[in-house]
């Protein structure tokens, strides 16, 4: 059942936007508006649509328990205040300096459809919101369609606005374009819409956050099997089962070609691991890969070590929040040996255990020159694993970016830590040793750390046992250095504890624990 409204009401409303929209671009901002009376027409048939299409997608709307009168009224009323939203951005938009320009203006062949208005889109919308693209002599080379939600109609309008810009389109970000549509019609209009780059040669890919599964996938079919020089290809929040991915391994014609994959926030476990890690040893060339929230455990790292070790060309990986484990981290630390591009490690949540994270770091030292970023927090290091780590670490000389929080590192092990860093001469701009029970000792020599780099910008003490003595001394040696502006917040840092961890405390390691603290000064 749609939504129904007399016509002489909708072209009252548009005569009444047209009027408001004439008088506030001249009154308030000093400008004419062009064609006041086409953009009242448009926002009108915005909002009707929006309101078309809540009375066929939300099912409370329409309830044998709501009544036809109140259905009506919660559709008018969002009909009407659809309306006032799109009259308002349309002001403010008239209202910009003449000079500004958009993100699409910035770059001509950019074209970006993204917003946070969810909009359905009927033929005529698209149309209106793909114009550039459909215009004559239109060159775009990358195009995003994100967060508007095209049905079947609309789909064929996005087929001709590919074949329109067929000679120069590379790029194509689908991601979440069929919100609230029903599966049978979603897996449609992903057919079409993928069906619709074959007009071009594509290299880069991004259909997340659609939520699609194996069907999904197979919707994709002719894209994946046709288009034979895809460099990145995103599956972010896409339900990637097993089966899901079995069918990405399968239909996908060129891994030879693949630079970059990711394929977070799904569900695809060991078994789905398995046809991913075959890919990989396909894709030789692989710079950027990334499998974070995706279930698998050590049995899956396994899989992937050897997989991404059929190449050597890893700038990124990616693997954060999977139960990794100690069996998981001794493999991947063998495959990283071989990574001499690699700039970024996030391993966060990987549960690598102290024994593998020290074989990770060891690789990373060894044959990971290029490091710049290494993400190692909740990763069960424990104190008797830090000298592993520091002495690692010590041998990092590009290290901007270090996060270990979550660890029960203490202040010895986090004094370590910062007394390597200070060895390795490395540009460090942040550190995040957050939540390792660190009472003092471990956070001055932080602070110290700190001052100590000349472009640090971000240190994370929250969530520790500092004394209320401790963190005035943190933020004495922060502000004295001119730097009080990269101590983050401590709200979480909980002082009660203080004694009590002091009280736990190894005397056998203070007076090391005092000479690394000289160490670390000014």
């Amino acid at each position: 059942m749609g939504f129904t409204i007399d016509q002489a009401e909708r072209k009252d409303l548009v005569v009444r936007m047209d009027d408001h929209l004439a008088a506030i671009c001249f009154h308030c901002f000093g400008e004419t508006h062009a064609n006041s009376s086409a953009k009242a027409e448009e926002i009108e048939a915005r909002a009707f649509a929006t309101a078309d299409a809540a009375s066929k997608t939300t099912s409370e709307s329409w309830s044998a328990d709501s009544g036809g009168g109140h259905a009506v009224h919660q559709l008018t009323t969002l009909y009407v205040k659809k309306a006032a939203e799109l009259l308002k951005e349309e002001a403010l938009r008239c209202g910009k300096a003449k000079d500004a320009t958009s993100s699409q203006d910035a770059d001509a062949q950019f074209f970006d459809l993204s917003g946070s208005d969810r909009e359905f889109f009927t033929q005529q919308r698209a149309e209106q919101g793909l114009a550039p693209l459909l215009a004559a002599g239109a060159r775009f080379s990358k195009v995003r369609l994100s967060s508007k939600s095209f049905g079947l109609d609309a789909a064929h309008v996005v087929a001709k606005a590919f074949a329109n810009n067929a000679d120069t389109l590379k790029e194509v970000d689908l991601s979440d374009i069929f919100p609230g549509r029903p599966e049978e019609e979603a897996m449609k209009v992903m057919q079409i819409v993928t069906e619709a780059t074959l007009c071009a040669k594509i290299t880069s890919v991004d259909v997340s956050d659609n939520a699609f599964g194996e069907k999904g996938v197979r919707a994709c079919t002719a894209m994946l099997q046709q288009q034979n020089e895809i460099e990145s290809i995103t599956f972010i929040n896409n339900g990637i089962s097993e089966q899901a991915a079995k069918a990405i391994s399968e239909l996908l014609v060129s891994p030879q070609s693949l630079k970059k994959l990711h394929l977070d926030k799904n569900m695809t476990g060991d078994a789905g691991t398995a046809h991913i890690a075959a890919l990989l040893e396909r894709a030789p060339g692989m710079e950027d890969f990334k499998m974070a929230g995706s279930r698998f455990f050590s049995k899956g790292a396994v899989m992937l070590a050897r997989g991404l070790g059929t190449g050597t060309s890893l700038v990124s990986l990616d693997l954060n929040d999977n139960n990794i484990n100690e069996e998981g981290g001794l493999a991947l630390s063998g495959m990283l040996f071989k990574q001499p591009n690699l700039r970024h490690l996030n391993f966060e949540a990987a549960m690598l255990g102290s024994h593998a994270a020290g074989a990770v770091v060891s690789a990373l030292a060894a044959g990971c020159p290029k490091l710049e970023y290494l993400n190692l927090s909740c990763c069960d290091i424990y104190p008797g694993g830090v000298p592993a780590v520091a002495k690692a670490i010590s041998a990092m000389k590009n290290l901007k970016v270090l996060k270990i929080a979550e660890n029960e590192l203490g202040d010895f092990g986090v004094a370590r830590i910062c007394m390597a860093l200070k060895e390795s001469g490395c540009p460090l701009v942040e550190l995040d040793v957050s939540t390792n029970e660190l009472v003092q000792a471990g956070a001055i020599a932080a602070a110290r750390l700190a001052i100590s780099k000349a472009s640090f910008t971000s240190l994370n003490l929250d969530g520790n046992y500092i004394s209320d003595e401790g963190v005035e001394k943190v933020k004495a040696v922060m502000e004295e250095a001119g730097v009080s502006f990269a101590l983050l917040p401590m709200e979480e840092n909980d002082a009660d504890m203080a004694e009590e961890a002091e009280d736990e405390a190894d005397e056998d390691q203070e007076s090391r624990l005092n000479k690394m603290l000289d160490d670390l000064r000014i």
